[in-house]
C-alpha cells in the first residue's frame, strides 16, 4: 500500500521544519504529542540518520572503530543517532543512556533502542561512565553560548565524542570552534575525523571566513522511487538529494589517530569548470584549494564530482596542482559496509 502523507502530517511537518531553519526550535518543547515523534523519525530524522551513515562510513574506510562500551545519547531527540552508531557497530555496546530535555523523546527514543537492542541495557539519563561514546547530533544552534559550554564539560569526560550537525556555515564554524577548544585543553583527545592532523582548524582563519567544513551524504536510491518521500519533498520544498553535513570525532589516546597525517581532507564538493576542479583540501598546513586538471587525472576528477565515501586523499602536487592521488581505505569494499 502506498503511503501518502495526510493534510494534518504535513501541517506538522511544516511546523517542525519552521522552527528548525528559524532557530526557535531550542526554545521550547516542539513535540505536541507522540504522533509528532513518530512523524519525525520517519522524515526528517531519517534523513539526519543518512548523515550519520556518511559519517559512519567515512570512519570505517579510514579503519577507525569506538573502543567504548557504552553510549550517552545527549540531546536524543528519537535516538537516530544512537540507534545509526548500533547498527553500525552491532556487538560493540553494552549500555545505551539517552538525554533529552523531553521526557516523551526520551520514552520514545528507549522504546525504540530496546526494541531493536533487546540485550542492550537502556536508562534515561546523563550517565557517563568510565568508558562512554559521547553521541550528539543536531543540537549546536540549539544551545546558547553558556549551555555550549556546559555541554562541553560533559564531553570532556568521554572517552571519545562523535558529533554530528547540519552543514550549515555557522553550524559547521560552531564545531570547528569546539574542536580547536576541546583540543587545546589538558584532557588528551585526539582528533579523528574529519581531520586528518591535530592543528588548529584552518577554516577559522582569517583568509578562510567564506569557507566552512562540510560534506555531503548520499542517499539511498530507492527513496527516489518511493511515492511518500516525492511528496515529502515537493511539500516541504526539501531537496532529497542534497545532505550537506558536518561532524567532528575525537578519542582520549595514548594511540596516534589512525590517519596519516600527510592525507589531506577534501571539503565539500569540487568547483567545477571546463577542463579542470578546484578542490577545496584541508590538511596540517592550513586549507588550501587546488587545481585539478581532467588531462593530468580524470579518474580522479570523476571519482571526486561523484564523491567518494571516504573523501581523503594523499595528494601528489606539480607545481600546486594535483596529477594524482592515493585514496584512503581504496583497497577496501565499500560495498560490504552497512547500509
Amino acid at each position: 500500500m502506498i503511503k501518502y502523507w495526510t493534510p494534518s502530517e504535513l501541517k506538522t511537518l511544516r511546523r517542525l521544519r519552521e522552527g528548525f531553519l528559524s532557530g526557535t526550535a531550542g526554545n521550547a518543547n516542539y513535540w505536541r504529542a507522540v504522533e509528532d515523534l513518530a512523524l519525525y523519525d520517519t522524515t526528517f530524522a531519517e534523513r539526519i540518520g543518512w548523515k550519520w551513515d556518511g559519517a559512519l562510513r567515512e570512519l570505517t574506510l579510514r579503519q577507525w572503530s569506538p573502543k567504548s562500551r557504552h553510549i550517552l545519547d545527549w540531546g536524543c531527540g528519537t535516538g537516530i543517532a544512537s540507534r545509526r552508531v548500533l547498527e553500525w557497530w552491532p556487538d560493540q555496546f553494552r549500555s545505551l543512556s539517552l538525554h533529552d530535555r523531553s521526557s516523551a523523546a526520551m520514552r520514545f527514543a528507549a522504546e525504540r533502542a530496546h526494541r531493536e537492542n533487546p540485550k542492550l541495557t537502556v536508562r534515561m539519563g546523563e550517565q557517563m561512565e568510565p568508558d562512554t561514546l559521547l553521541v550528539l547530533s543536531h543540537v549546536i544552534n540549539e544551545l546558547p553560548s553558556r549551555d555550549l559550554s556546559r555541554l562541553m564539560e560533559r564531553a570532556r569526560e568521554a572517552t571519545e565524542i562523535i558529533w554530528v550537525e547540519a552543514g550549515a556555515r555557522d553550524e559547521s564554524r560552531r564545531l570547528s570552534e569546539v574542536r580547536d577548544r576541546l583540543l587545546g585543553d589538558a584532557r588528551g583527545f585526539v582528533a579523528v575525523a574529519p581531520c586528518t592532523h591535530q592543528a588548529r582548524c584552518g577554516m577559522l582563519t582569517a583568509k578562510n571566513e567564506q569557507h566552512w567544513c562540510h560534506h555531503f551524504a548520499h542517499p539511498p536510491s530507492e527513496i527516489f522511487q518511493s511515492a511518500s518521500w516525492h511528496q515529502f519533498s515537493l511539500e516541504l520544498g526539501i531537496d532529497l538529494r542534497s545532505l550537506p553535513y558536518s561532524f567532528l570525532v575525537l578519542q582520549k589516546s595514548d594511540e596516534l589517530a589512525p590517519t596519516a597525517p600527510d592525507f589531506s581532507r577534501v571539503i565539500g564538493k569540487p568547483r567545477e569548470f571546463k577542463g579542470h576542479d578546484k578542490v577545496l583540501s584541508c590538511h596540517e598546513g592550513g586549507v588550501t584549494e587546488l587545481m585539478l586538471q581532467k588531462r593530468d587525472a580524470p579518474e580522479l576528477m570523476k571519482a571526486l564530482r561523484k564523491g567518494p565515501a571516504a573523501p581523503v586523499y594523499r595528494w601528489t602536487l606539480e607545481g600546486g596542482k594535483i596529477v594524482g592521488a592515493e585514496e584512503i581505505g581504496g583497497a577496501m569494499d565499500s560495498t560490504s559496509l552497512p547500509e
